[in-house]
């Protein structure tokens, strides 16, 4: 933890300012604070974009936060983008960013939002943010591990390891109200939120370890990923624990060569194992069922009845869609004539990014959705892990619907991965591991 220390003091300006707009946001909105974001970036001399991506990375982590005290990162997550535009067209902000690789699918989806959305410009500005928010996430990971990727790779660590600790403070000391139904939320918005910050956060964690561009300690890099799990189970969020868990087997074991063969023997044996076991008096007799709230298993939650109203609309426009944010819209119609003001929790929204996708630009832009993720894939330094990544981002979409949106704390993150696992390898000389 002294090297954390040192770390910390080593970004101290950094920090202040972000504790100076913290603390301006909470007690005067998101005007004051976005005056305060803005006169940093004005006055500031040195480390701009370090600043910038630290103030990116904590908006959108904050910014799933409705209500309460931090609620303000909502809005200021739209100056955050403009203030990151203007800094960022002056550092070559399209030429040669893999963010461009969005592109197809933003322009897509603005033709078909103009063509056949019923909300106007909150779709098409959602269409230009699919490419925008990729671009400026790109551009400052390039920038600032070109500048010095040691010093980024360490700083990324230092946030993941402030928001854990943070986190795991509140829940062990619960000053603040921060649970949901018995479920914790923490810092974020609800349980579920926190779940796949927390599992984009492990996954993040265990790139940067696998670079190996730092002089923290393989311990530290394990306590925080065993403190991710820990708040993932404290959410209650199968999703991510299933994602999350996903990720760590296929990453150490399916795509090892030496260990591929034992391990497909071994998954052919834990299929058979696991098919002669009743999971449910497994469960029951671990006293785990409020936790992993056995009750609503089989149903999703009651996602799986809002999943089939979902399917019977997206065969009406099947191929291209109602436009962006048409999802969201289509179900509040629906819960508003057949539910009224009151309904049961799951009708809240899709739950699916399948789906999701589908009913906002059709089987067409799902699939040219994909493009990125193919183009991006080729990128990669790491084949093991980036093949793990794209399962457990794939997976965590099935009851989650965080792909259909570019602004939400989960995108950026996965936008992030993908810019740091594009990087140059840069051999770090004369670090000593502590």
């Amino acid at each position: 933890m002294k090297k954390v220390y040192k770390i910390f003091l080593e970004n101290l300006n950094i920090f202040l300012s972000l504790f100076i707009i913290l603390i301006g946001g909470i007690f005067g909105g998101y005007m004051i604070a976005s005056i305060l974001l803005v006169l940093t970036f004005i006055l500031k001399k040195k480390n701009i974009t370090e600043f910038l991506l630290v103030m990116t990375l904590i908006t959108f982590i904050l910014a799933d936060n409705f209500k309460g005290p931090l609620s303000f990162f909502q809005n200021l997550r739209f100056v955050i983008v403009m203030v990151n535009l203007i800094y960022l067209l002056k550092h070559n902000l399209l030429k040669n960013n893999y963010g461009n690789y969005m592109i197809p699918f933003a322009i897509l989806s603005l033709i078909i939002s103009i063509f056949f959305s019923p909300l106007g410009i909150q779709s098409y500005l959602r269409a230009i943010a699919f490419w925008l928010i990729p671009l400026i996430i790109f551009r400052l990971i390039s920038i600032s591990y070109k500048n010095n990727a040691q010093r980024t790779s360490e700083l990324l660590v230092l946030i993941f390891t402030s928001y854990i600790g943070f986190n795991l403070v509140f829940y062990f000391f619960p000053i603040l109200d921060l649970f949901l139904v018995g479920r914790f939320k923490g810092l974020a918005g609800n349980p579920n939120a926190l779940g796949l910050i927390m599992m984009f956060m492990y996954g993040l964690l265990q790139l940067i370890q696998k670079r190996n561009e730092t002089s923290l300690s393989d311990l530290l890099f394990l306590m925080l990923k065993i403190s991710c799990l820990v708040l993932i189970i404290l959410t209650g969020s199968r999703n991510a624990l299933i994602s999350v868990l996903t990720f760590a087997i296929f990453y150490k074991f399916l795509f090892n060569k030496r260990l591929f063969i034992i391990s497909l023997l071994g998954l052919v044996f834990f299929y058979f194992m696991i098919s002669s076991i009743n999971f449910q008096q497994l469960i029951l007799s671990l006293g785990l069922s409020d936790l992993l709230r056995l009750d609503s298993f089989g149903d999703a939650s009651g996602r799986t009845e809002v999943w089939v109203v979902a399917w019977a609309e997206i065969k009406n426009s099947f191929w291209f869609g109602g436009g962006l944010l048409y999802d969201d819209y289509y179900i509040k119609e629906y819960v508003a004539n057949y539910f009224g003001s009151t309904f049961p929790r799951q009708w809240a929204g899709i739950w699916n990014s399948y789906l999701s996708l589908l009913l906002d630009v059709g089987l067409v832009g799902t699939l040219v959705y994909l493009i990125f993720w193919i183009k991006i894939f080729k990128k990669s330094k790491f084949l093991n892990i980036s093949l793990a990544f794209i399962v457990m981002c794939f997976l965590s979409g099935i009851t989650e619907s965080w792909m259909a949106a570019s602004m939400n704390p989960f995108t950026p993150m996965m936008f992030m991965f993908w810019a740091i696992q594009s990087q140059p390898l840069v051999k770090q000389t004369n670090i000593i591991k502590i």
